[in-house]
């Protein structure tokens, strides 16, 4: 799989998948510190692909690999940590929620992987209603809990995306605390989405976390990657980072002249995502 760099298809990976030997084959493609850099046989495509081949497989081994994946390429991983492993996670299926709330304890972990841990939580829930009170409950118990103030700003708008009016007092419990340091997430904020001002956005994040991980592997995916990587290279941007970096910054700069901008907003950089996990946490880093 390596070799075919970016092209692999999903009659392939559903192969791979049903092998029985692919956690172990899959293991030793990621533990490989060479595929996750450019430059090098198969382009650094292949740990992308084998993480979404993981949720594909859907057993504890394939789990637990993800999970240490996760956990231990963050820096790696980039801003896909928000866009792709919620959705991940999600594939599991509801025999997985457990493991996927310890992993959210987890106070070691980078503020947006716990994050996308949640979201996947609450997109669970929302598929599997049965689980959803518990899973409230798991949120409120991380909202008291936690000492990172950024993460319990998006745990109140994870609670909050239930549209469940009973759990406000604990999210306004949270700011009276000081629980919640966020200078970007308001409680009069997460009073609107709990009764729907953002419900068109929250109808799409559930899309996006409980889409098919095959979906990755589809000719359409395939020819978007390949048109943001190598379409830009050829135009001269490829190792031009200072353009990118320099938009960044402008972008960045004009956010703290702005009073406030909703975290359930489009992010005003054009990047399609909510302002919450996109700008917002580049802003405060």
């Amino acid at each position: 799989m390596a070799e075919l760099g970016l092209y692999v298809n999903k009659q392939l990976a559903q192969e791979i998948a049903k092998r029985d030997d692919a956690v172990f084959y899959l293991r030793k493609l990621l533990q490989d510190g060479k595929h996750w850099r450019n430059n090098y046989y198969g382009d650094g495509w292949s740990p992308f692909h084998s993480i979404h081949i993981l949720a594909l497989i859907k057993n504890k081994e394939s789990f637990e690999l993800l999970l240490d994946i996760i956990r231990y390429h963050e820096d790696d991983l980039d801003d896909w940590v928000t866009e792709e492993v919620a959705s991940l996670l999600v594939a599991f299926g509801e025999d997985f929620i457990e493991p996927i709330k310890k992993f959210t304890m987890d106070e070691t972990l980078e503020t947006f992987v716990r994050s996308a841990a949640t979201s996947a939580l609450v997109a669970l829930g929302k598929k599997f209603p049965e689980h959803q009170n518990d899973i409230k409950l798991h949120l409120k118990t991380l909202l008291k809990s936690t000492q990172d103030g950024i993460f319990a700003g998006l745990v109140a708008d994870d609670l909050a995306s239930f549209h469940d009016p009973s759990v406000m007092p604990d999210i306004h419990r949270a700011f009276e605390d000081g629980m919640i340091d966020d200078p970007f997430v308001k409680e009069d904020d997460i009073e609107e989405v709990i009764n729907g001002v953002f419900s068109e956005m929250d109808k799409e994040d559930f899309k996006r976390n409980t889409k098919d991980p095959l979906d990755h592997f589809s000719r359409e995916n395939i020819e978007c990657l390949h048109l943001v990587k190598y379409e830009e290279e050829d135009d001269g941007f490829e190792g031009d980072s200072d353009i990118d970096d320099n938009f960044e910054a402008e972008v960045i700069s004009s956010l703290k002249k702005k009073e406030k901008i909703g975290r359930n907003e489009p992010c005003p950089c054009g990047s399609g995502k909510k302002y919450k996990k996109c700008c917002m946490g580049k802003e405060k880093s």
